[in-house]
């Protein structure tokens, strides 16, 4: 039965396209509708060259699932698994995503790549767009993981995956957001004795970019934050805290999407400018510098334990969904 799971391709994925928009127009998803072309280039085409494409329709097309090998983090993903409603309960979604197992651990042998386990989170570089629920279709560009309370978390639970991390989207109106004047002046004072400043990043006066990188080591921002600093054209706006010209930790870029969104790669505090309220003032004034540059509104997410969401909160975010990241053991 095995040999009839046949890989989905620019020549038959038309069927993929149609069950996954049905289940969005039935409200199982928060996912964006797609159109054939946006659903073929988003799921379908290696974010990168060395990225490995795992897919594969069920024997009747009574559903499918997608999966990834990223070739940068070296990690294996299920992006998205669909069964037709009239055939679920049937075995069909746990026997895709052992179908999808099988050709990952096939494929890790041949090229001879550990593979220790399989995740479904916010780190797989298919960044599938959604629509924040009670809003006037505010899209957040990337689902981070399983949405709690779906069918999805609890099917992934039965099939063996565990929870390893939970994340909480927030959001913003920006036509709401004023500048905490009270909030933040402990935290103003304390900047101002420690000789730090706020400000646009400018490589004419501020140096050590490449060291808050280090100091982070981030998986994502190891190359996010390169690759917008040797952007072509140049970087765009960036926000900073200087430690006497010394980068010490950064927000942004500041960019409006065309859909109203304040979009920025992230915000961080270099290890040694920590403790003092940086991060706090650094980001109301991502808030403010968004809100003069035109943007609607900001949507965030960040792990439940993580600290800065109080920053977040006090700053008037509310969370509008929340999400497990997912993952499972398997024998190579």
């Amino acid at each position: 039965m095995m040999n009839s799971y046949r890989p989905i391709t620019k020549e038959n994925f038309q069927k993929a396209v149609q069950i996954y928009n049905a289940c969005t127009d039935r409200g199982e998803q928060l996912y964006l509708r797609l159109t054939e072309a946006e659903f073929y280039a988003l799921f379908l085409v290696p974010p990168k060259a060395e990225d490995q494409i795992f897919s594969f329709y069920a024997p009747e097309d009574e559903g499918f699932i997608l999966g990834l090998f990223d070739s940068g983090v070296q990690k294996f993903f299920v992006t998205m698994i669909q069964v037709i409603p009239s055939q679920r309960r049937k075995g069909i979604g746990k026997a895709l995503l052992e179908k999808l197992e099988q050709a990952m651990l096939c494929f890790a042998r041949e090229q001879q790549i550990p593979m220790q386990e399989i995740e479904v989170s916010y780190f797989n570089p298919v960044n599938i767009t959604w629509i924040l629920p009670n809003t006037t279709a505010h899209r957040h560009p990337n689902a981070p993981g399983v949405q709690l309370g779906s069918g999805a978390h609890l099917f992934f639970k039965n099939m063996g995956f565990r929870d390893f991390s939970y994340q909480n989207s927030y959001h913003l109106e920006l036509d709401q957001y004023e500048w905490p004047e009270e909030n933040l002046k402990p935290y103003q004072q304390k900047m101002e004795q420690a000789g730090y400043l706020v400000e646009f990043y400018d490589e004419k006066r501020h140096h050590g970019m490449q060291e808050l990188v280090e100091d982070l080591n981030n998986d994502l921002w190891n190359w996010q934050i390169p690759a917008e600093m040797n952007r072509e054209g140049g970087h765009r706006p960036m926000l900073i805290v200087s430690d006497h010209g010394k980068v010490g930790g950064f927000a942004g870029p500041i960019v409006p999407d065309a859909y109203g969104r304040g979009y920025f790669l992230g915000l961080a505090i270099h290890s040694q400018c920590r403790g003092c309220g940086a991060a706090s003032i650094l980001f109301n004034r991502l808030c403010l510098e968004f809100k003069k540059a035109g943007a609607q509104y900001m949507t965030l997410f960040t792990a439940e334990d993580n600290p800065a969401r109080s920053t977040y909160e006090k700053a008037g975010f509310k969370i509008h969904a929340s999400w497990a990241d997912m993952k499972k053991r398997v024998r190579n």
